[in-house]
């Protein structure tokens, strides 16, 4: 019997949409690509490396079988002829993104364990890229950092990665009163909104995939100006550039609050690496409308209070792995129906630097999925000096492509506005 927790409704639900995805653009593939500088290394030498830590990380030894109350997470041992290859991209960097989206789209085998990762080269004249996949029903972006640290990070032997716990089915109980306090706050966001359908604009399965970048230290300082966390910083330029543009492209999204499904980490520090989602999707209500962004910031930091209570992640932790099936199953489809679809966005920390032999990983650009019914999906990921964002984006919204710049934009706009720190020369 596996120590770990059984396939939750949450991540059953993600293999569903996949399923009725009319293109491949909209299926379930989440990931990173991660950028080094160095001689490209031998293929034979880097499958013999991910062979070698694979015991510690159950995520890439595990599939998903059944469904509904039959799915279970069965031992599959991967084949790193396939689950590791090499791919030369062509000669130019925008040759690379073209190679990714490739390989989002390329079709996986079936009863093997849900991950890739590709070694692409040829695109840049001192370096290579890593991108590593997998299905976001295996891995949630908690998981993915931690496969990251565990493979490239300085400490990546998996002795000492954290044991399975023995017992995941007693997480910390939460009191009634701050039970009270979530379930009133869940239920205050589970209204319809209907913000993005659109007769005119039918979502589709189609997607973009784009990335912006932004110096870290900028986030920082606007985070530190205004008594704000970086992931607060990032949304309300998120928000900010859904307004911009939504002023002559999406006028229902004008002059209202945007609901974002924001990913809460219910992860413990005993299920590192291990398959399936530990994250809680909880919608906020973002300050939408015309308005400074500095103010946008104070009102973000505001909305997003709630979910830096540990009290409410305990209330969160104890839905997702407490509730009956059956009253987590109904909770997952009230979610899902379109209607109350909306965009998502989560944000990634990577603190260590990370490596493969002696070439250092420069930037790291996330990958997140964008399911049917989803307008808009984006994640952050925040690595030494650069946060990059990637942007997958339904084709159907007109001029949606625009929104990385105009993220980077409000990115810039917050900046300005934060004074340097005590001591810093102009």
């Amino acid at each position: 019997m596996n120590p770990f927790l059984a396939p939750s409704p949450a991540d059953l639900v993600l293999v569903k949409a996949e399923e009725l995805a009319e293109h491949p653009d909209a299926n379930a593939r989440i990931g990173a690509v991660l950028h080094l500088t160095g001689a490209v290394p031998d293929l034979a030498g880097l499958r013999e490396y991910v062979t070698a830590h694979l015991d510690g990380l159950p995520c890439l030894t595990h599939v998903l079988t059944g469904n509904g109350p039959t799915a279970r997470w069965m031992p599959a041992d991967p084949d790193m002829t396939r689950h590791v290859r090499a791919q030369h991209a062509g000669g130019d960097p925008e040759a690379l993104e073209t190679a990714v989206c490739h390989a989002l789209r390329e079709p996986w085998p079936e009863e093997a364990p849900a991950w890739r990762m590709i070694l692409l080269h040829g695109h840049v004249p001192d370096g290579f890229a890593l991108l590593y996949l997998s299905h976001h029903a295996v891995q949630d972006g908690a998981n993915i950092v931690a496969v990251l640290d565990a493979l490239f990070g300085p400490r990546a032997l998996p002795h000492q990665l954290p044991a399975p716990a023995r017992d995941a089915s007693r997480p910390p109980r939460a009191g009634l009163r701050q039970t009270a306090r979530s379930t009133v706050s869940l239920l205050r966001h589970a209204r319809q909104h209907r913000l993005w359908q659109s007769a005119s604009h039918p979502l589709s399965s189609r997607r973009h995939l784009l990335w912006a970048q932004a110096p870290s230290a900028g986030l920082r300082a606007a985070a530190r100006d205004g008594g704000a966390s970086i992931n607060d910083v990032y949304l309300t330029a998120v928000v900010h550039a859904i307004t911009q543009w939504a002023k002559d492209a999406w006028p229902r999204a004008t002059g209202t609050t945007i609901p974002v499904m924001v990913p809460v980490n219910v992860r413990t520090p005993d299920e590192v690496a291990v398959p399936g989602n530990r994250l809680f999707l909880s919608r906020i209500d973002l300050p939408g409308g015309t308005m400074p962004v500095e103010r946008r910031l104070a009102r973000t930091r505001a909305v997003t209070s709630v979910l830096k209570s540990a009290g409410h992640k305990t209330v969160l932790r104890a839905a997702l792995t407490r509730l009956p099936r059956r009253l987590l199953q109904l909770l997952v489809d009230a979610s899902t129906v379109p209607g109350r679809l909306t965009i998502c966005a989560s944000y990634l920390v990577v603190r260590q630097p990370l490596h493969y032999g002696e070439a250092a990983v420069h930037r790291i650009d996330p990958i997140m999925c964008c399911p049917p019914g989803v307008p808009l999906a984006v994640v952050a990921a925040t690595y030494e000096e650069t946060t990059s964002v990637s942007f997958r984006i339904d084709t159907a919204l007109p001029g949606a492509d625009s929104l990385p710049e105009r993220w980077r934009q409000a990115v810039t706009e917050l900046t300005r506005s934060a004074p340097p720190p005590q001591g810093s020369t102009p």
